[in-house]
């Protein structure tokens, strides 16, 4: 088992897996992206300014046995600073975060950035 702060990931034939009642996720709106207003305005999204203070999209990457209502591959939107700080997995760019189970607003099966 790998210890990650104060949660514990199952590993299973080399693979990381969510223990019971978490989810993990990929975040797929970073900050410091930029974003198109519907002008057409480029704004960089800055995670330590106010406008940074916002919910956040993230593609689900494993969902523990407990949690029925989310799957693996689909999409959540998270409340602002409702997941952990993230850990690379297998020198991976992208970084798994922990979900808080609380903080999850909405979920869907396509990707919202490319709607």
């Amino acid at each position: 088992m790998v210890v990650w702060k104060q949660l514990t990931l199952k590993v299973e034939n080399n693979m990381i897996k969510a223990m019971p009642n978490k989810i993990l996720a990929y975040m797929i709106e970073k900050p410091g992206d930029y974003k198109q207003s519907k002008g057409g305005i480029f704004m960089q999204d800055k995670d330590a300014d106010v406008t940074g203070i916002r919910p956040r999209w993230f593609k689900v990457f494993s969902v523990g046995e407990k949690i029925d209502w989310i799957n693996e591959d689909q999409y959540v939107l998270v409340d602002h600073g409702r997941w952990s700080n993230g850990m690379s997995v297998d020198d991976a760019e992208d970084k798994v975060y922990l979900l808080d189970n609380e903080g999850c607003l909405a979920v869907q099966d396509t990707n919202p950035l490319e709607e």
